[in-house]
């Protein structure tokens, strides 16, 4: 299994387009690892977590085949995780010569409105919803998208609406947890994985060094649950441990959050970094 963290900043991006702030000054001086896109994840070539408003520039700076993508999993409705407005890419007349096989974009209550909402819009073709389709997905229910087996888990995040972490298992019996936006891991999801067994553990980081607050986590919390997952036998010394999501009002630059998160035994993520499993 493939991965790819194509962007690993908090909503706002890195440096933050209005800000003057010491580190977002920093970042544009520095550049390389310290500029951050809205996070966004793509495993293999054909399914990707999250469809934020940097999708396009992602698909354009890594070379990305967005007509091979088959599944899309959203974890909430905020607009640096969705923007469906791009959805009306997938179909004619934005798209000629692709695979007749929609894309299936899998979400919560909220996202489902969202997209409903934009295939209602005057830009978007009426054969729409053909290319592209909405299922609901709801925390515990498990489903198969693709080659992949997905159980979405309950976040702790925007109490408006039913945020949603993932446990996805490919083909190859490969298995990553991504746990984006969540201010900690409920009993529910520590219940729901007890017999998940992770080759990769992605953690919300956007506190950084700071204390976790209520819809995010730091670095302190997030080395908690590694050590409750190596505990529980989620996971061992051969799991891949990465912190993401990271915020310019929290988080030092990379290469001080990278020093730190090493020493919890993480991999501190960047935009583009790529991992075999």
């Amino acid at each position: 299994m493939k991965i790819q963290y194509l962007g690993t900043a908090a909503a706002e991006g890195w440096p933050a387009p209005f800000c003057r702030c010491e580190k977002c000054n920093a970042a544009r001086v520095q550049k390389g690892k310290n500029i951050r896109s809205r996070s966004q994840m793509l495993v293999n070539n054909d399914l990707l977590i999250d469809f934020g408003p940097d999708t396009f520039y992602h698909s354009l700076l890594y070379g990305i085949q967005m007509d091979e993508l088959r599944t899309v999993l959203l974890t909430h409705s905020h607009t640096d995780h969705f923007h469906p407005a791009d959805l009306y890419l997938r179909a004619i007349p934005y798209a000629y010569g692709q695979s007749a096989e929609a894309l299936h974009v899998f979400g919560n209550e909220k996202c489902e409105t969202m997209y409903c909402a934009a295939a209602l819009h005057h830009e978007a073709p009426d054969h729409f919803e053909s290319f592209v389709r909405f299922h609901p997905a709801k925390a515990f229910q498990s489903f198969c998208s693709g080659d992949y087996e997905i159980l979405p888990l309950k976040a702790i995040h925007d109490p408006r609406e039913n945020c949603l972490l993932y446990a996805v298992k490919g083909s190859d019996q490969k298995t990553i947890f991504y746990g984006n936006d969540t201010g900690s891991v409920c009993e529910e999801t520590w219940t729901a994985i007890k017999n998940w067994y992770f080759d990769l553990v992605s953690l919300d980081c956007t506190m950084g060094n700071q204390p976790s607050c209520a819809t995010h986590l730091g670095l302190e919390d997030a080395a908690l649950i590694r050590e409750k997952m190596l505990e529980n036998g989620n996971a061992d010394s051969n799991t891949v441990f990465v912190i993401t999501h990271f915020s310019h009002g929290c988080t030092p630059l990379h290469e001080e959050m990278s020093a730190l998160g090493r020493e919890k035994g993480f991999l501190t993520a960047y935009d583009g970094m790529e991992l075999n499993l």
